[in-house]
């Protein structure tokens, strides 16, 4: 952001139970940061640092750029309100929502401009045929409507609000013709595919030639809809599942939205690595079909392949754990 000949922006902005830690750089061509504060009622105190090694910015603007602060907020109260407050050499003062640095950083994630790109494709398609795996409104969220021009078809493994077809993923030629569908999408489903490999096959199946699909889910999340929550995917992963051999040539890849890895049992050993260790909320990837996929893996019932169901709740623990207590019992 820029404001009175100065720019600043906020690479990591943590708010952890009543711990914030806010980093971040500040450059004027005429001018030298002296002070910076964060400030609202909520603050119990700061510890603050100027003048750090940045290296985003050491190469274009100049060394020692960076500034770091920590506190801790009055355990009592939440707080959305937090302001920077950057005070120059020169006498200028210049005040920021925290939050708005925030929104203003995520700009610059390269998964929203994937989707777009997907999004604009399909919208130049002449009757597009869509179909959306696992779009059922669970959130409330109906994605129809980011398709206005084509025909968006909902295949969802539970009936509900927007659900058109009920099946399994794993199955989508039984359900659909071959050829008959010029796009595919699925957001935030991937990570409770049993078999992911077979899902990519089959969405070459029915994808006409040509045909794109973007996929969005997780690298980096806690478990969730247990006990049907099975993979992450990082932005290297998409080359094992949409190759020349399924069928796909990847046009896009993506990972963004940054998270820390913090482990709930602190070990001494493991804190530099666990500093310096980032993952990714979003992994994204959009593909084209290039060709037939080769021969090898066919739809897939899950029926004999696991004794859940989706969205079973509460998983038991498995009985080998207590046995395990009762063989090595730790004082």
């Amino acid at each position: 952001m820029n404001a009175d000949d100065c720019s600043y922006m906020v690479d990591t902005a943590v708010m952890f139970f009543d711990y914030i830690r806010i980093e971040g750089w500040f450059h004027s061509p005429t001018d030298i940061l002296v002070e910076v504060e964060l400030r609202d009622a909520a603050i119990a105190g700061v510890y603050g640092t100027i003048g750090l090694p940045h290296a985003g910015v050491q190469d274009s603007l100049g060394p020692d750029l960076g500034f770091r602060l920590q506190t801790i907020l009055d355990a009592s109260r939440r707080t959305e309100n937090l302001q920077l407050v950057f005070r120059t050499r020169n006498g200028k003062t210049i005040e920021v929502m925290v939050l708005d640095l925030c929104i203003e950083r995520k700009k610059e994630f390269p998964g929203p401009y994937l989707l777009d790109e997907f999004i604009e494709r399909v919208g130049k398609m002449e009757h597009a045929r869509l179909l959306d795996i696992g779009g059922r409104a669970r959130s409330g969220i109906d994605r129809r409507g980011m398709f206005p021009r084509a025909q968006s078809i909902v295949l969802d493994i539970l009936p509900g609000e927007g659900v058109d077809v009920v099946g399994d993923a794993h199955a989508m030629s039984k359900l659909f013709p071959p050829n008959s569908f010029d796009a595919i999408f699925s957001v935030s489903v991937f990570e409770h595919i049993l078999m992911p490999w077979v899902v990519a096959r089959e969405m070459a199946s029915l994808l006409r030639l040509g045909g794109l699909g973007y996929v969005s889910t997780h690298q980096t999340i806690g478990m969730h809809d247990q006990p049907w929550d099975f993979w992450r995917f990082s932005d290297t992963a998409w080359y094992g599942l949409f190759n020349k051999n399924t069928g796909f040539e990847i046009l896009g890849r993506a990972i963004d939205h940054p998270q820390y890895i913090v482990p709930h049992f602190w070990t001494p050993e493991q804190r530099d690595s666990v500093e310096r260790a980032t993952g990714y909320l979003s992994s994204n990837v959009m593909v084209r079909k290039i060709s037939e996929p080769a021969p090898g893996w066919e739809p897939v019932e899950l029926a004999g392949l696991l004794d859940t169901a989706y969205p079973d709740k509460d998983e038991p623990p498995p009985v080998w754990i207590e046995k395990h207590r009762q063989k090595f019992p730790r004082d």
